[in-house]
């Protein structure tokens, strides 16, 4: 048990390394077949369908990500030399929890998609009990490599980890976003010369609103989206906060398909219009629900369960 929490003792440096880049490449390519997404330090998604050089780079992000602030932390708060191969090395070896975990999506536990609640909770369950072993061998590498005890180990740790996590979390989802979506797509009513913008806006109806929303999202032109908002909406919500928002949900649900549109649905609630329109994912169904106020501008945007 000594050793399934702190194998560094007898394996470090460019040892642990190669041992480490290793099975972080075997997890890439376990994570591909399995549409595993391992976007982010210490997160994992299932059904997520992405390429050889996406799930590399994942992996490459992570590390590098992780071996940084973990070095850095070591630099600030340790008062003995630190040595990088060494954090390089115990930190890629402490990774090692998500190749067990990539393989064990191969097994009938393993969701299918998100709607099969019962292997859903255990495979959750599973998930976070590997990413707690995986943080402790981190914790017991940091603290191994930088020699740091107590107190200021556990607080630097910490520190640097939930770094380590917001960073990767960032560049993991700035990379898939660059996978998912063609940022010079424009929307389907052409909406793209600043200097009639509003008119067009304007002219069209809450039905024909609706269509060019969700050909933006199809095509990825989140500023198109944010010319149909109310004043309330632009400060709420840009058109970062959107891609962020869809690339998340194709991580979830796979690859957008299509809008279903012979099942669109309009009903009115007060003084607002609220249109449904049915995304099919490849792994799910969700509706975009848009809710536009009495001057047709949008109110409400939601992406929810049907």
């Amino acid at each position: 048990m000594k050793y399934f929490f702190n194998p560094f003792e007898r394996i470090a440096g460019w040892q642990a390394l190669v041992v480490g880049v290793f099975v972080m490449a075997l997890t890439a390519v376990f994570g591909k077949f399995n549409n595993v997404a391992f976007d982010g330090v210490l997160d994992v998604h299932r059904w997520a369908p992405f390429g050889f050089s996406v799930a590399f780079a994942m992996q490459a992000v992570n590390f590098l990500v992780l071996f940084l602030t973990m070095w850095l932390a070591g630099v600030c708060f340790s008062k003995s030399k630190v040595r990088a191969i060494d954090v390089a090395g115990t930190t890629a070896l402490a990774r090692t929890p998500m190749l067990l975990l990539a393989i064990i999506c191969f097994l009938p536990i393993a969701p299918a998609h998100n709607h099969d609640m019962p292997r859903v909770v255990v495979f959750s369950i599973i998930v976070i009990l590997f990413i707690v072993w995986m943080v402790a061998l981190m914790y017991n590498a940091y603290s191994l490599s930088c020699n740091l005890k107590g107190g200021r180990a556990v607080g630097s740790f910490i520190g640097a980890l939930l770094a380590a996590e917001i960073v990767s979390k960032i560049v993991v989802i700035s990379l898939l976003s660059s996978c998912c979506f063609n940022a010079s797509a424009t929307c389907k009513s052409g909406i793209n010369s600043t200097g009639n913008v509003a008119v067009v806006a304007d002219s069209l109806t809450i039905r024909q609103k609706t269509e060019n929303v969700a050909n933006a999202f199809e095509q990825g032109d989140f500023d198109a989206i944010t010319l149909y908002f109310d004043a309330t909406m632009k400060r709420a919500v840009s058109s970062g906060n959107l891609k962020t928002i869809w690339t998340q949900t194709n991580i979830q649900f796979g690859k957008f398909e299509k809008a279903d549109w012979d099942n669109l649905t309009e009903t009115q609630i007060e003084q607002y219009d609220v249109f449904d329109v049915p995304f099919l994912f490849q792994r799910g169904k969700l509706n975009l629900r848009l809710v536009f106020n009495k001057d047709g501008s949008i109110a409400g945007l939601f992406l929810q369960p049907s």
